[in-house]
């Protein structure tokens, strides 16, 4: 039982501080992700606008920064964004094929 115990507490520790912190960003990771989704079907529609890509990025970039207890989206998040903006790019091309 004391096994249990020493091994599950950093679990627990980490739900008592991170839990409320993120139940209180909730609404706004909500908000970040509608506003980059919508940036990305925007994209879609006209893909070799680059002043939506930027807009799309941006959003990205909040979305994923809000996600994150430091507020700033890392260069993982910045790969993700820059392969969905790719994909929404391409899927124009594919449907107009």
């Amino acid at each position: 039982m004391i096994h249990l115990l020493y091994y599950t507490t950093p679990f627990i520790a980490a739900f008592i501080i991170y839990g409320g912190f993120f139940r209180y960003k909730k609404p706004t990771i909500l908000t970040n992700k509608i506003k980059y989704y919508h940036a990305l079907e925007e994209l879609e529609k006209d893909p070799k606008n680059e002043e939506l890509k930027l807009v799309a990025r941006e959003f990205g970039r909040k979305f994923y920064g809000s996600a994150r207890i430091t507020g700033i989206a890392n260069t993982f998040d910045e790969s993700l964004i820059n392969c969905e903006i790719i994909a929404s790019c391409e899927a124009d091309e594919k449907d107009a094929k």
